[in-house]
């Protein structure tokens, strides 16, 4: 079974966390220093990237339903990719900090996109109309 990644709540929170990234770093270049912007850039990008190969890894890992049996690897497999996923994004947040080029600030703020977006889409949701309420 092929996992849904086009579901219309993954297509909603994604548009909410690219407008985040999208706002924040607009904003940023207009009123802050250039290493700022990058690092909200930066970290933007590195939580949208792995925000979507955290979904993807899970939607593999559950799209079989076998997850139950430990003979089948999938949940090893999900925890390595995990741990791969969380030393890369160390290495690059180092990097980054090391060489000087992004604001630790603005790679914090730019880090909080995907939450931002979730919570955006959260509320968006609760305001939203309902043709199911009550009359």
């Amino acid at each position: 079974m092929k996992p849904d990644t086009n579901s219309p709540v993954m297509r909603h929170v994604t548009l909410f966390y690219w407008l985040a990234l999208g706002l924040m770093a607009g904003v940023s270049s207009l009123v802050m220093s250039t290493p700022f912007t990058l690092g909200v850039l930066s970290g933007g990008i590195l939580a949208i990237a792995n925000f979507n190969v955290l979904r993807l890894s899970i939607q593999r890992a559950f799209s079989s339903g076998k997850m139950d049996n430990p003979k089948n690897g999938k949940k090893a497999a999900l925890v390595g990719t995990f741990y791969i996923r969380l030393a890369l994004m160390g290495i690059l947040i180092y990097w980054l900090f090391t060489t000087g080029l992004v604001d630790p600030i603005g790679m914090a703020v730019g880090l909080s996109t995907v939450v931002i977006g979730i919570l955006v889409f959260g509320i968006f949701m609760v305001f939203k109309p309902s043709s199911r309420e009550a009359i």
